[in-house]
């Protein structure tokens, strides 16, 4: 077993060593602002990604607008919702507004803040009372204050007089590093579990630190990993299945996909898996893992009597063993969602004209087989960053963002409930619908979704 590296941080905060009280560190200290189950706080909802909000009631007969807010540009990225608030950035600012009535500000932002940067984060700290809002740039990642009553009219640069902390491959410093790298991607976007944001970084290497002050709880080489003595192990994606305590990171040497599972609390390896060099194997990126009760499972491709197919694969969380793998016959992969007993896959059919349909998998996750599909007949809605938008499994929906707007599906058997779609002028002067250009972001009554030029509050009180 390979044991993380030692904590190593680049400079020390001052001051906040002093206000740290007793029993504060990587896991467990009581934190603020108090979770919630209306919360939202990261990309994929929580550390597994399972994109589930178990306790949702949603209509079933349609849903009515309860607040937009409009934009020039959308570029959104995924909303997060910590403490009643949502957070959105768009093309040209940050909305910091309230879930039930969008009721807030918007910091018009210029410069770095909020360009070229993956899904934020939300996470309560045991120093400030605001919490921390995390956002991802390339290979670097800062943390800012989150008071919702604390954000500028505007934010220049990229907004240093809010951010805390800078965390990068090397540690953590109070000014942002220099070289920040290639844009953000989806993998890029912290997990926050147990009071722990957890990190993979594109240089290589998976750090957990603190939240208060970025501070390292440790850090790990997925060198030390990789099963390959020739060729580099390049990060893709990670999870953390709470249930096992277990970090599950994605990777790939070549077409080969490899799985790397490290504990929780220390950062030591507790198992690898991989597919070995694989020229012709295509291993899929984002939105394409998923963990929860024990179990992770990913994607990736395999062939199949049409051609090429989807290939699902569930693992054990604590050992890395292979349980049951199903293909799917998919042009290409959208995103998972997973409940208490299905997974949930989103694709698109190869069409022989026209663009391809968006096609819906029901997968058991006893055994693998698949209980119901269906075919939507529009495209998969669309983001700047890249993919396209997953699912949300919300009570007993399934929320499928597509360019034609939100559908709603029944998650027993897959029939289609209700499309949201609203139109939006064109320079030509017609009419198209708005895409749905992220997930659906299920709080309390409220589904959160950045579309085409509009942010909306869904639900069944609308004006």
């Amino acid at each position: 077993m390979n044991n993380a590296s030692s904590p190593r941080r680049r400079a020390v905060l001052a001051g906040v060593g002093t206000l740290l009280g007793a029993g504060a560190g990587c896991l467990g200290a009581d934190r603020t602002p108090a979770a919630s189950e209306a919360d939202w706080r990261m990309y994929g909802r929580d550390p597994g990604r399972t994109r589930f909000v178990p306790d949702a009631t949603l209509p079933r007969d349609g849903v009515e607008v309860a607040w937009s807010r409009s934009v020039s540009a959308s570029g959104w990225l995924p909303p997060v919702v910590a403490n009643g608030t949502v957070y959105c950035q768009s093309a040209n600012g940050l909305f910091v507004v309230d879930a039930e009535t969008g009721d807030g500000d918007v910091s018009n932002t210029y410069g770095g803040f909020g360009r070229s940067a993956g899904p934020m984060a939300f996470a309560s700290t045991t120093v400030y009372r605001d919490g921390v809002l995390l956002v991802p740039y390339g290979g670097v990642i800062a943390g800012y204050a989150a008071d919702p009553d604390g954000w500028p009219e505007s934010v220049s640069g990229l907004g240093d007089d809010l951010a805390r902390w800078w965390i990068d491959d090397e540690g953590v410093d109070v000014a942002p590093p220099g070289g920040f790298g290639a844009d953000a991607t989806l993998s890029g976007t912290p997990v926050v579990a147990d009071g722990t944001v957890v990190s993979l970084h594109p240089q290589g290497t998976v750090s957990a630190v603190t939240p208060d002050d970025g501070s390292e709880c440790w850090r790990y080489a997925l060198a030390a990993a990789n099963p390959d003595d020739e060729y580099s192990l390049v990060p893709i994606d990670h999870v953390v299945d709470t249930t096992t305590g277990t970090v599950v990171v994605k990777g790939r040497v070549l077409g080969g996909p490899v799985l790397v599972g490290l504990d929780l609390v220390d950062g030591t390896r507790q198992w690898t898996v991989g597919e070995g060099r694989t020229l012709e194997w295509r291993v899929e990126a984002g939105n394409s893992m998923t963990a929860r009760g024990g179990t992770v499972y990913t994607v990736g491709w395999t062939e199949s009597d049409s051609g090429r197919a989807v290939r699902i694969r569930e693992l054990d969380a604590v050992s890395g063993d292979r349980g049951w793998t199903r293909p799917l016959d998919r042009g290409a992969h959208v995103g998972l969602a997973v409940d208490e007993t299905t997974i949930y896959h989103v694709g698109t059919i190869e069409a022989d004209e026209g663009s391809d349909p968006i096609g819906v998998a029901a997968v058991d996750r006893e055994d693998g087989a698949v209980r119901w599909t269906e075919t939507l007949d529009d495209a998969p809605g669309s983001t700047l960053t890249e993919g396209d938008p997953p699912p949300t499994v919300a009570g007993d929906l399934l929320l499928v963002p597509g360019s034609a707007g939100l559908h709603a599906l029944a998650t027993a058997d897959g029939e289609r409930l209700w499309t949201f779609t609203e139109t939006v002028g064109t320079s030509g002067g017609g009419e198209i619908e708005r895409a749905a250009l992220t997930p659906a972001i299920v709080a309390g009554d409220r589904i959160v979704i950045g579309t085409t030029l509009m942010l909306y509050g869904l639900g069944d009180d609308g004006d």
